[in-house]
């Protein structure tokens, strides 16, 4: 922006030996914020403002003081092409203007000057925004206390997040994860970093620069740039796929012993390899610049077979015979997607070499098959996991582990502690296996009694016991023929019991209770248990043959204290899911999520689900601000271990009340008190002479009472 289009425009001067009054009556008559004082020759000498003649005082009217004697000497002149800024950068407060010829045109003072500068900036910001949203690339930028200062549009779309909800919010509010919170602490750039996130619609991959804002030596904030690649890494899987592919094909025709020739619907010779060579004498780059019929012309055939595929455009076989061999060749057409032929393949056999040509020809659609295994695998690899969350390299191993075995029956034993996910993994070797179209039964052993564990899990015929059904009964074996049986807390299986599910392991039929004829069932086999099945077998409550027979594939699933990069995810996960769950919707303060993270969690993922919905059902506010983690019983880490409770502490009746809400009361007296002193549900078993799953079943079931 130039001084002319600020200016006030006028050609008002004033000599040097005016008066001041007539000066006082120019500025008063015109508003104008000063008058140039211009010499005879018509240069300005200097410039008069109502600053000046109020400083001068009401003396100068009564003296007749000249403009001379009150009007500013050191000046600075503007001229009409100068820069508005020229005027910020002066002292002075107004300016006289001149054209290129040193004629006065106009004055112009700072007031106008930031008005039009202000304009500038209003512009210019206005623009950088817009340009900003017209970006492709998502564009963050954060301050120096993590808070979101920047959000464009494209942004908006990576995050799911409206620019008006992120704005002025910290970033661990906004998106996840948060590396811009890294450069704020050590201030280095970071180029080309690779992350992906979790959608409903399917993970994403993002690229990302992050570059420090430096002031004054200072770092101030932070600024990254996301770009999504998930279409160019699907793209360059794939076009690396087709090259691997083509590259195989290649391999493929040039190690055939077969001549094969590719040509296009007219004849012209596309492609050929060396075996074509040794058939006909002629080399594969010259055959490129030849037609099927230029074989006919030379000899080397006695009629075109292109033009015979294309006249009855379908597979057409023949038998040439020349010189040196006897051929049989077989050209087959390819046809586009509007039925047209567009290739020609020409399969030339000498028939003397059949028999290796046939061997030839099964490695070739063996090794075929097994590509297709392989890629089938590696797609396997990236199928989306419904309702599993998983970012830690550990679990991500155990998927891994989980999809290969899902495409053999091999039995499992799954190893971890309550709340990890074993059944998770269970129902995801199901879900992609040859079974999936078959049943998933789910067996809690610790939760049968023992006596009717056989008539659960086996079945019974009609009148096998008192209070049986009259038509019988199909037992849970049966139930998943064809499919997967998960039996969960297989190690609280007793004793007796464990020689039945031996047999029935090994034989792979069951006996009805009741009945005498054998069942055959096709059932896969997955256990799990939170137990050391080792210890068990040491103590002679877990049958070492069947430990074995179960033990064909183990996989050990890590606790959550030691896969932390899961517990934000986990968070997120399940407080998105409760939030549509219940019509409601909060937000996690960043002391919040830092305090989940640093939490032990020896409940694991079922205690995260927990956790998270209490939060979110009983925090007032739409913001949680921090976390009271409410436990049911005291942790382990807040009590000393002590002797157990004397066996003989007196009980004491002090009114009548239901039996059964009796039994509840002094149940959750006595586990309460167990594991107050104690610290653990192992130590508490212990001590009150059950299994420790006996205590977590109790525990359930006090909670669903409401007595805790």
């Amino acid at each position: 922006m130039r001084v002319r289009e600020v200016m006030t425009k006028c050609d008002i001067i004033i000599r040097p030996l005016a008066s001041a009054l007539e000066a006082w009556r120019i500025l008063s008559s015109t508003g104008l914020p000063g008058v140039p004082v211009v010499n005879d020759q018509g240069k300005v000498v200097g410039i008069v403002t109502g600053e000046e003649i109020v400083n001068a005082g009401p003396e100068m009217l009564s003296e007749g003081t000249q403009v001379q004697a009150i009007m500013q000497e050191d000046i600075y002149v503007l001229r009409e092409d100068s820069p508005v800024t020229d005027s910020w950068t002066m002292p002075a407060n107004v300016f006289p203007v001149i054209n290129s010829r040193g004629r006065t045109t106009g004055i112009m003072g700072r007031t106008e000057a930031a008005q039009a500068l202000f304009k500038m900036a209003s512009s210019m910001f206005q623009q950088i925004e817009t340009i900003m949203d017209s970006a492709h690339n998502g564009i963050i930028a954060i301050n120096e206390d993590g808070v979101v200062t920047m959000f464009n549009q494209a942004a908006e779309k990576i995050t799911r997040r409206d620019k008006s909800e992120a704005l002025g919010r910290h970033l661990s509010e906004v998106i996840i994860p948060q590396g811009l919170l890294d450069i704020l602490k050590d201030g280095q750039y970071q180029s080309h970093y690779k992350f992906s996130v979790e959608y409903s619609s399917g993970t994403h991959t993002y690229l990302t620069n992050r570059s420090p804002i430096i002031e004054m030596g200072k770092v101030v904030g932070a600024i990254g740039v996301f770009q999504d690649i998930s279409e160019i890494e699907f793209i360059s899987e794939e076009l690396s796929s087709v090259k691997q592919l083509n590259k195989e094909l290649e391999t493929i025709i040039e190690s055939s012993y077969d001549g094969i020739l590719i040509t296009d619907r007219d004849g012209k010779i596309i492609r050929a390899n060396r075996a074509n060579e040794r058939i006909t004498g002629i080399s594969p780059s010259a055959l490129q610049e030849m037609n099927t019929q230029d074989l006919v012309n030379s000899g080397i055939y006695t009629k075109s077979i292109t033009k015979a595929i294309v006249e009855k455009n379908e597979a057409v076989t023949v038998s040439e015979q020349n010189t040196a061999h006897n051929l049989l060749i077989t050209g087959n057409p390819v046809h586009n997607q509007q039925g047209e032929i567009v290739r020609v393949v020409i399969n030339i056999r000498d028939m003397t070499d059949l028999n290796q040509l046939k061997n030839q020809l099964e490695q070739s659609m063996a090794l075929s098959k097994r590509y297709h295994d392989e890629l089938a695998q590696l797609r396997r690899k990236f199928i989306e996991q419904e309702n599993v969350v998983i970012k830690s390299t550990s679990m991500k191993e155990v998927m891994e582990i989980s999809l290969r075995l899902a495409q053999v029956d091999s039995t499992v034993l799954l190893l971890g502690e309550s709340g990890v996910g074993k059944e998770v993994v269970a129902k995801t070797i199901h879900k992609h296996s040859k079974r999936s179209s078959g049943p998933f039964i789910t067996v809690n052993c610790g939760a049968i009694p023992e006596n009717l564990l056989e008539s659960e899990l086996f079945g019974y015929n009609k009148g096998a016991f008192t209070g049986a059904n009259r038509e019988g009964k199909p037992g849970m074996f049966e139930l998943a023929d064809n499919g997967t049986l998960f039996l969960d807390e297989v190690g609280d299986l007793p004793l007796p019991f464990q020689v039945k599910l031996l047999r029935v392991i090994q034989e792979k039929e069951i006996t009805r209770v009741g009945g005498v004829r054998p069942r055959s069932v096709n059932v896969r086999i997955i256990t799990a248990t939170n137990k050391q099945l080792e210890e068990l077998m040491q103590q002679g409550k877990f049958r070492e043959d069947l430990y074995f027979r179960l033990n064909v594939v183990p996989i050990k699933i890590p606790p959550l204290r030691e896969r932390k990069d899961d517990i934000i995810p986990l968070v997120y996960y399940f407080k998105k899911h409760f939030e549509k769950a219940y019509g409601i919707s909060k937000e996690f303060s960043p002391g919040v999520y830092k305090d989940l993270l640093n939490h032990s969690w020896p409940g694991n993922v079922r205690e995260v689900k927990n956790v998270v919905e209490r939060l979110l059902v009983t925090s007032p506010g739409e913001i949680v601000q921090s976390v009271e983690i409410p436990f049911d019983f005291t942790p382990q880490s807040q009590v000393k271990p002590t002797e157990a409770a004397d066996d003989t502490r007196e009980i004491t009746v002090n009114g009548i009340m239901p039996l059964k809400k009796a039994q509840l009361e002094l149940e959750r007296q006595l586990i309460g008190t167990a594991l107050k002193e104690l610290g653990s549900t192992h130590k508490a078993a212990k001590a009150l002479g059950v299994d420790q799953s006996t205590i977590v079943r109790k525990m359930n079931r006090i909670r669903g009472a409401g007595l805790n």
